[in-house]
């Protein structure tokens, strides 16, 4: 205790689940899952008119039908992978800004291009006719891909391409139902271009409808809407920012606890108060256990190599907002070894005058050291020193300095004061110099603590002894 003194889109995607059974960095293309179209979907896209057939020549067409018959390798980049020692820190989502668009100048796509988020129509159909069009995602995104509305009598088929960003092909998936069923193509994507695909199978005179509905409010660890495409988190303690597209949404992440060591969890939210958005399971090995709002959870020991998974899931209760952002904490327990907080060269108000465990004028010099339960360093996490440099009514004023472990669990840094006004003044003698003097010392009188900022509770400060105490020497002088 201190002392005294948005999308339109993204709404309807709520109404629908897709699912997803691989990850945008894994070495094969994305696949997306056929399923039937749901009307809120459908009535998210805005007209685009009606187009004409797209002439498609002998060439490009032999392209397209060698993909989809798997005579095609895609070409893909391996996945990378950080080194087992690489600093983790804080993993957090980044901007839609940022992320590049796989659309280059040079590149032009084989066919004419559409807008996404648009619905389209084409009629005059006739039997065995192909139908063509590219479109661009300047984002990863969850997408639904899909050819509505087909005339009775009419059976077409629905193919997803992506081009390789040189005019080639590389089937992602097909979506063929029986006679004029609706087909449709739902999952993630990352940032490209691609072509719908589209085979007039039966059609006399028919016609058909078709876009393609993409929501980019997603966060970077998608697709990780499943046990089996859980995002899995490095070797050490994690931070990770995300949140949910929808209603239907689930986030899922594990952890490997390669030497047995402890593990633990905590699920926050912003300082709206938007945790009660989302509801935080962790999986015993049988069933999943809700954590509760506001609790960390920790398993003291686990096997070698056994793998924690958790889960974030909204809450039915509240109505879902995919921009609000939820802060999970999962990986070793932090064990803080040692810490050390220093002042700079002043002369010390003795304990006799006013207890101040810590006193510096400008600077303090601070360093800790971090392992997990089996003592293995802990790389990569950022303790924080709070320092109130002045304590002030009933609030505290904490102003934060952070630092960076580094491959032996060690962080060393300072902290700049900068000038005050001291509200105590104090008179008392000190013989450090070898000559007995009297000084007189202006100080402000406040308090430090240190956390980590990937978990909490753990650290020097808590909820017995909430601070170390501090002095923020203003003045000195010697009086005589």
């Amino acid at each position: 205790m201190k002392p005294a003194k948005a999308f339109m889109l993204g709404a309807a995607m709520m109404a629908s689940c897709f699912i997803s059974a691989s990850t945008l960095a894994e070495q094969t293309l994305p696949t997306l899952t056929p399923g039937t179209v749901n009307q809120t979907l459908i009535d998210a896209l805005k007209p685009g008119g009606t187009l004409t057939p797209v002439p498609i020549s002998d060439e490009v067409l032999q392209k397209f039908l060698d993909a989809k018959n798997g005579k095609v390798k895609p070409a893909v980049k391996a996945a990378k992978s950080a080194p087992f020692n690489t600093a983790v820190g804080e993993l957090k989502k980044p901007s839609q800004a940022n992320l590049k668009s796989a659309a280059v100048a040079a590149f032009e796509p084989l066919f004419p291009t559409l807008d996404i988020n648009t619905l389209y129509t084409i009629d005059q159909v006739q039997t065995g006719q192909e139908f063509p069009y590219h479109f661009n995602l300047p984002h990863n995104a969850r997408v639904l891909v899909q050819l509505i509305n087909q005339s009775a009598g009419a059976d077409m088929s629905l193919s997803l391409f992506r081009d390789d960003g040189q005019g080639n092909p590389q089937l992602i998936d097909t979506s063929d139902s029986p006679g004029n069923a609706d087909e449709y193509l739902g999952g993630i994507l990352p940032a490209g271009d691609y072509y719908w695909f589209m085979v007039a199978k039966t059609a006399s005179n028919a016609q058909f409808s078709f876009g393609v509905a993409v929501d980019t409010n997603i966060d970077a660890y998608e697709p990780n809407d499943t046990p089996q495409t859980a995002f899995a988190l490095p070797d050490s303690m994690n931070k990770v920012t995300g949140n949910l597209d929808n209603a239907n949404d689930v986030d899922y992440f594990d952890f490997k606890a390669v030497r047995g060591q402890s593990v633990s969890m905590y699920l926050a939210g912003d300082e709206s108060g938007s945790r009660n958005q989302w509801i935080f399971d962790r999986f015993d090995g049988v069933n999943w256990i809700t954590v509760p709002a506001g609790s960390t959870s920790t398993y003291p020991s686990v096997t070698p190599g056994s793998t924690v998974k958790v889960r974030v899931r909204a809450n039915p209760a509240v109505t879902q907002d995919p921009t609000k952002q939820y802060s999970l904490s999962l990986g070793s327990t932090p064990r803080l070894n040692s810490s050390d907080v220093k002042g700079d060269n002043i002369v010390r108000v003795p304990a006799s005058v006013f207890w101040m465990a810590t006193q510096a004028g400008r600077t303090l010099t601070w360093s800790t050291n971090w392992s997990d339960s089996t003592g293995a360093p802990l790389l990569g996490v950022t303790p924080i020193l709070r320092v109130d440099k002045h304590f002030v009514g009933t609030e505290y004023n904490w102003t934060d300095y952070k630092a960076t472990t580094n491959s032996a669990g060690t962080s060393l840094a300072s902290a700049a004061l900068g000038t005050c006004f001291g509200e105590n003044r104090v008179r008392y003698p000190d013989s450090s110099t070898g000559v007995k003097y009297t000084w007189e010392t202006t100080f402000n009188f406040g308090g430090w603590r240190i956390e980590l900022d990937e978990y909490p509770g753990v650290g020097v400060g808590g909820d017995n002894v909430s601070y170390v105490t501090f002095g923020h020497i203003c003045t000195q002088d010697i009086v005589h």
